[in-house]
Formats: structure tokens, sequence, C-alpha cells
């Protein structure tokens, strides 16, 4: 498994943030990381997401960071430059998917059918999340996909 998702699977839990404002970065990482949750998976559905990840990259260096909703390349080379670590996807995107893997980044891509699984395993990928989960079906859809 890789480093980063092999500490994200020790923490056990990946808090979700949509920023705002980029000032609101600072405080809430501060708090995350007291909390015990040293890990941060901040949405690009704002336009505070890349500054926001970079503010919490200055201030906690040690945090694992993450972009989630990343819908293009440019998306995912914005927030790696701020500082991401991680890159997780709403979707099966193999253009976003394979320029992760070509940069070393880890990529999350949403997966909700067994086509996109199946896709995703091809590329060597290993580790997917099923969403909109419950949407689709919940945990009786990921018992029946297992």
């Amino acid at each position: 498994m890789n480093k980063v998702l092999d500490k994200i699977y020790r923490i056990g839990l990946v808090p979700v943030v949509k920023l705002d404002s980029a000032d609101d970065a600072v405080p809430l990482a501060g708090a995350l990381c007291s909390g015990g949750l040293p890990v941060a998976e901040i949405t690009f559905r704002t336009d505070a997401a890349e500054q926001s990840i970079k503010n919490i990259k200055a201030a906690y260096p040690d945090m694992l960071l993450g972009a989630g909703t990343v819908l293009t390349v440019e998306q995912v080379d914005r927030a790696v430059n701020a500082g991401a670590q991680f890159i997780v996807t709403p979707g099966f995107n193999k253009k976003i998917v394979q320029h992760c893997i070509d940069i070393g980044v880890p990529v999350t891509p949403g997966c909700p059918t067994s086509s996109d699984i199946e896709s995703a395993i091809e590329m060597g990928l290993d580790t997917l999340k099923f969403f909109p989960a419950e949407n689709l079906g919940g945990v009786k859809m990921i018992k029946a996909l297992a």
C-alpha cells in the first residue's frame, strides 16, 4: 500500500472539508490536529481550496492533506503545488488518474460501478471511493460488488 494511503488507513478517518474562506483553514487544521485527526481532504468546490491547502501546509507541515472533488488535471497540479499529498475525485476520470500516477501522487477515484472498478484495477489502483454510496444501495451494493 502507498505510504500516504497507509497513513490514512492507520488514522481511520478523513474529514472532508469545504472552506469558503482560506482564513478559516489554519484554525480548522489546528482543531483537527488537537483532536487527534492530523488529516483533511480540502474540497475544490470553492475558490478558497488552493490557498487553504497552502495555509495549512505552512502552519502544520506534518498534517496529511489531500484535495477532493478534483475534476481536472489542472486542479491536480494546483492542489499538489499547494501541498496536497493525495487526490480524491468524485468519479473515475482516466486522464486525472493517469496524471496522478505519472506524477506519483496517490489518487482515490469515485468508482460507483463495476466497470469503473475494473478500469481502476486495470490502471493499478487498489484503493477506491464508492460514491455516492447511499444513493447506489450503500452496504448492500458494496457487498454485491465484493
